[in-house]
Parts: C-alpha cells; structure tokens; sequence
C-alpha cells in the first residue's frame, strides 16, 4: 500500500469510527454528510462522499480542499497535520491486527447494568442500560458534553477505542451522534452494579 493510500485509509477508518456506523447504503452517506455539516459548518456532497469512501467509482484523485475537509470533521486542521500525526504515531485503526482486550457487546449485558467510563482529562461517565438492545443514558458525565439525562445507543465498548453513542437524544430532541476519547480511547470500564 502507498503511503498516500494508507493515510486515505486511515482517514476513512477515523470518519467511520466518529461517525459510529459503517456506510452501506446512500441513506449513510447522506447522514453522514449532516453529520460533517453539523460539525464543520461546512457541508460537503453525498457524490463526493461516495466517490472517497469507494461506494462509486472515481477515475481521478480527491483534492487536497476535500481531504483537509474531511480531516477537519474528525479534528485536525487539514490534511497535512492528520498525515503528519499518522506517520507519527502510527494508526491503529486503519490496520489489522489482533487485540487482547475484550469487547463488550452491549445487546449481551442485562437491562440496568450500569457502567463507569474514565479516559484522559479527568473525563467520565456512568451509562445504564433503559432499553435492549443497545440504547442508554447517561447518570453522570464529568468534563465532558454529555449531560445527564442523554440518551443513546452503543452498540460496544472496548478499552483503548473511543466511545461512540448514536442518535443521542437531549429532552427528546435529536443531537446527533457523540464521540469521545477519540486519541486516546477509553482507559477503564468499571461495573457499578445491577440496580433495580
């Protein structure tokens, strides 16, 4: 694989990881592309998104505009600072590879198991699971912009990966899709308890 084409990847992996759902189908691009908007303030065509991600085909390259766009959604400031922190560090998400952690599924955890999160900056949170299979709120958030009272869906958890919850809903209303730990990943998952 090209260098080029490595950092494409890796760039694709974070947007998909941010985003917390594959793309499949021209619904998920769509979304996607408010997602981004809803991020950016900037918007950015679903043809375009379909043309990087590979769901179209495209005979010529993505502009460099485009590529720092995009790298801007998931929090750089253009495509050369994402490139520069991969070839830095490495990317962990856009290789294969094997890992010694266990996943937790949450359409396997009982109805109100209630989970303690921790990751850098002294940010947390504790989610108990209202409703199968995945859906949960959010008790306590700390140094975070979850609030208490959120409500979303995580399909699983895994130390070292970001925390991920879809369709998060604040007094009923939609606000999108929340994403935290995204450098770092999270540090501790604790089990609090099976209250009633």
């Amino acid at each position: 694989m090209r260098p080029e084409e490595f950092h494409l990847e890796a760039l694709k992996a974070h947007i998909t990881r941010k985003f917390g759902r594959s793309l499949r189908t021209p619904t998920d691009f769509s979304h996607l592309a408010q997602d981004i908007f809803n991020h950016t303030n900037r918007t950015i065509g679903t043809t375009t998104l379909k043309r990087v991600f590979g769901y179209v085909y495209a005979d010529y390259g993505t502009s460099f505009s485009t590529l720092s766009h995009l790298a801007s959604y998931i929090g750089y400031n253009d495509w050369d600072s994402f490139c520069n922190e991969i070839d830095k560090k490495g990317d962990a998400y856009a290789t294969s590879g094997f890992n010694s952690e266990t996943i937790i599924v949450s359409s396997s955890l009982p109805l109100r198991t209630t989970l303690m999160l921790e990751w850098a900056g002294r940010k947390r949170c504790r989610i108990k699971k209202i409703k199968e299979p995945d859906v949960f709120k959010i008790e306590e958030a700390e140094n975070i912009k979850l609030l208490c009272g959120d409500i979303g869906k995580i399909e699983n958890l895994m130390l070292g990966y970001p925390l991920i919850i879809r369709d998060c809903k604040r007094g009923g209303h939609a606000i999108g899709t929340y994403t935290g730990a995204i450098k770092e990943g999270i540090r501790s998952i604790t089990p609090i308890c099976n209250s009633n």
